[in-house]
């Protein structure tokens, strides 16, 4: 069976217009375009735009039903790849948003989470929930952080009666930059819940480019369009994530601390752990003109256990807010098929499947399942436009204090949509 080589461009169609990567679990956004490797041609320069829409909000808080809305907000991430090659070898400059999450809680009761006790720098939710000792609380409003990745990756590649073989490897380094806002009290004695000062906390941390390094290989029978990879990416610790920040005072007791003034602090987050994970693609052709396609994704989320941000200042002294997540690996897979229409439109569909990594202290990435489809245009050899989109179900889960929760709480069957758009040359 001999299947045209111009089929081998539905794959790529199926990895960049179905978002997957986007709607898998944990705080997954952008993967390294190193597809742009296989493809045809010496120069290939690829830019893809991706924008998803997650409607995920709480059904319930402690216990009480509320309707603030979804918290999670939606978001665009950026893909851009150059390559440089031939068949036997080829070097591809990557840049995308690797990982990055936002949650904004200001439409529940009180325009924030329920509270936690600041005024320790404790990762325990037992500590979290003593308020019999606090000498301050915090409620959580918003959070935010973002990652971005630069990389260089090559291959090699020796081609046999057998097939082709080629190995893959290369660096990249990526940053860290987080945004948080809380609301806070301080009490005037421990354990005297009386609100001497209650105040708007703002702070901005980044941390430094950090390096890691991807390696794999693939193996491909391009006369049935057949190719398998395995593509493993390194964890990359951040360790040194630091900033500052302002402290708003909106009401107070003290004279000391009237209201209106706005103190500076220092902002530390604890070290925070983008995680390993191993990706298995393959395609093989069917039928003439068809392709079928697969993947699975590991991914370490278990390394996610919890975040907190301190702020530090001589005059209000140090205080924390806490984030438990305590989440298990993810897994995500798919299966599509791929087919040409013609010289110039090809097309593809897939359904998908994300185990959440949620495990009960933090209820946001329960399981998806999902539906996706993408389209190409080649109007001519050295230009290619794609669109494609995708619908993900979300199902229900729940958070308690006895899974590692500092509150109960509980979110419904859910939906979340994206729609991706891309364009290569090639010379």
């Amino acid at each position: 069976m001999s299947i045209n080589r111009k089929s081998l461009s539905i794959a790529a169609v199926l990895a960049a217009a179905t978002c997957s990567s986007a709607l898998a679990g944990g705080f997954q956004r952008g993967t390294a375009d190193t597809d742009i490797l296989f493809e045809p041609g010496t120069v290939n320069t690829r830019a893809s735009m991706t924008y998803v829409d997650p409607q995920r909000g709480f059904t319930s808080v402690n216990g009480v039903d509320v309707d603030g809305g979804d918290y999670t907000g939606d978001y665009t991430i950026p893909n851009y790849s150059i390559s440089l090659g031939n068949d036997v070898f080829g070097c591809a400059g990557t840049a995308t948003e690797s990982f990055a999450g936002e949650s904004d809680y200001s439409g529940l009761p009180g325009g924030a989470l329920p509270m936690q006790v600041s005024s320790t720098q404790s990762g325990s939710s037992a500590d979290r929930l003593d308020f019999a000792t606090a000498s301050a609380i915090s409620r959580t409003q918003r959070l935010a952080f973002d990652s971005t990745e630069l990389g260089l990756t090559c291959r090699v590649s020796y081609a046999a009666d057998s097939g082709r073989y080629s190995l893959l490897g290369g660096v990249f380094v990526e940053d860290f930059h987080f945004e948080g806002t809380s609301l806070g009290t301080r009490y005037p004695a421990p354990g005297l819940p009386i609100a001497a000062v209650t105040s708007r906390i703002d702070v901005e941390s980044d941390g430094d480019y950090k390096a890691g390094f991807r390696i794999g290989a693939a193996y491909e029978i391009p006369e049935i369009a057949l190719r398998v990879q395995a593509m493993y990416r390194s964890e990359v610790k951040h360790d040194e994530i630091e900033g500052d920040g302002t402290v708003t005072i909106l009401s107070s007791l003290l004279p000391t601390l009237p209201a209106g003034t706005v103190v500076p602090v220092q902002s530390f987050l604890n070290e925070t752990t983008s995680p390993q994970s191993l990706e298995i693609k393959g395609q093989t052709g069917i039928a003439p003109g068809w392709l079928l396609l697969g993947s699975f994704r590991w991914t370490d989320w278990s390394t996610n256990e919890v975040a907190i941000n301190t702020i530090s200042s001589p005059l209000i002294g140090t205080t924390s807010s806490y984030a438990p997540y305590h989440w298990r690996d993810g897994y995500t897979a798919s299966i599509g098929v791929g087919h040409a229409f013609n010289e110039q439109i090809s097309g593809a569909i897939a359904v998908g499947y994300d185990r959440g990594v949620s495990t009960g202290a933090e209820t946001t990435y329960t399981d998806i399942y999902t539906l996706s489809g993408g389209v190409s245009f080649k109007a001519n050899k050295m230009a290619e436009l794609r669109f494609g989109g995708v619908l993900g179900y979300w199902t229900d889960g729940d958070q308690s204090i006895s899974e590692g929760s500092y509150y109960d709480a509980t979110v419904g069957d859910d939906f979340v949509y994206g729609v991706n758009a891309s364009m290569r040359f090639t010379f």
